[in-house]
């Protein structure tokens, strides 16, 4: 068991590189052809659709993965898996128009080329690309099968850097490069519904009407914490380009992209302990793998640093000199960030639907006031300061959650084992 779980761990965090190596590559390129202002607004377009897919998911992703591993029924399982999945195909057309309300108001604010009728068609197959990378991975985790999950994670990824990358040398326009992004994701997503449905678990019957609304339902409570993360992650973009415009936009996402680096073990770990908490119940003791995850997150920004300070202003010319400093402060951010990446993680698994999503709610207000006060005051590197401030708080704050939760669960556990007897997996939902 113990040599299964690392070879997981070290093929998710191989798929959690390749993934954030291929946005890497993609950002660099693009900013590399469409300089601060084409990279800004294209950044804003792809922060669009990150987020809107959250919203029109409604969290069934995180109650799917919740419930599935509990759910030993077969009728009853598939039609769970019916609910996600045509919850999942009305999900795409709810975030296509999501995405072009979002940007088309942003515009008057932040700059007129985010309505254009180019900028939304591109922003709608990119947002229909992301549903389908929202939704889908999340039915082989619900299943346990991480590596197929991870690698088709890892498809759609390369396939939106393959129409990237085809766009640069064909259509070297922001409109080009969020088209070709979209279509490569969707392209790569086509292949992976056909093994979902060979797998069984991609679902076209008609579920329950009692099914479908307790999956919505019961994942609304958990969209507070996936919207509220998605938006306390994302809303530096956003506020920044209301007060500094589109070009520091630009020149922010360098330093952001080159920051998240140090994520790709602490995202591996979360996908296991999602899944851990799940099925052990008030048996999981989640920091067991928290020290080892601080550590190398610690060892990977520091590396980053060194070579981020070296090749940015090289790559991409001096225009982008100012993300070498924010770099730096952003990295310190993201080690903050890991034990709330286990936490959170541990939480949706357990079944806390509506207490994450108040705590996402809770956080994502508090991003917004943040975000305003320290950009007005010191711009870029007030957004950047700002991130260590969240990031430090919802670590500490989920992970008071987690403790307190898992402690009261414990307390419920009858206590009549022998004392080498595993204890017994309560479940976390009655919390």
């Amino acid at each position: 068991m113990i040599l299964d779980r690392r070879l997981a761990v070290a093929f998710l965090t191989g798929s959690s590189a390749v993934q954030m190596g291929g946005n890497m590559v993609a950002a660099l390129m693009a900013s590399s052809v469409l300089g601060p202002h084409g990279r800004g607004l294209m950044v804003l377009g792809v922060s669009t659709a990150g987020i809107v897919p959250l919203l029109a998911g409604l969290g069934t992703g995180p109650q799917l993965r919740s419930a599935y591993p509990s759910t030993t029924s077969g009728p009853q399982r598939r039609d769970l898996l019916a609910g996600y999945t045509w919850w999942s195909v009305a999900a795409v057309a709810v975030a296509a128009v999501l995405a072009i309300t979002v940007s088309a108001l942003s515009a008057p604010l932040i700059d007129p080329a985010l309505a254009q009728p180019g900028y939304l068609l591109a922003l709608s197959v990119l947002t229909c690309g992301y549903v389908a990378h929202t939704q889908l991975p999340d039915l082989w985790y619900a299943a346990g099968l991480f590596r197929a999950g991870s690698g088709w994670a890892v498809t759609t990824t390369l396939g939106g850097m393959t129409g990237l990358l085809v766009a640069v040398a064909v259509a070297p326009t922001v409109t080009g490069l969020l088209l070709a992004q979209g279509i490569g994701m969707l392209a790569a997503n086509t292949a992976q519904l056909t093994r979902l449905r060979t797998a069984g678990l991609l679902r076209f019957q008609l579920p329950s009407r009692a099914e479908l609304r307790g999956l919505l339902r019961r994942g609304c409570g958990a969209l507070g914490l996936t919207l509220g993360l998605a938006l306390t992650l994302r809303l530096d973009r956003y506020v920044l380009g209301t007060i500094a415009g589109a070009a520091a936009v630009g020149v922010y996402s360098v330093a952001s992209t080159l920051g998240q680096l140090p994520r790709m073990v602490p995202n591996a770990i979360g996908q296991l302990v999602n899944r851990d908490a799940a099925v052990a119940g008030a048996a999981f003791r989640p920091a067991r793998v928290l020290g080892r995850t601080v550590a190398v997150a610690v060892v990977a920004a520091v590396v980053t640093a060194v070579v981020g300070w070296l090749v940015i202003v090289p790559l991409l010319g001096p225009e982008f000199a100012a993300a070498k400093p924010l770099l730096l402060v952003l990295l310190v951010a993201e080690v903050a960030f890991v034990p709330y990446t286990v936490a959170s993680r541990a939480l949706l698994g357990a079944g806390w639907m509506r207490t994450v999503g108040v705590f996402g709610l809770i956080w994502s207000v508090a991003a917004v006031t943040l975000f305003f006060v320290t950009i007005r005051l010191w711009g870029t590197l007030g957004a950047a300061l700002a991130c260590i401030t969240l990031y430090a708080g919802l670590s500490a704050s989920s992970w008071l959650l987690l403790s307190r939760g898992l402690a009261r669960a414990r307390s419920r556990e009858p206590d009549t084992r022998a004392p080498d007897t595993q204890p017994a997996a309560v479940p976390l939902t009655r919390v």
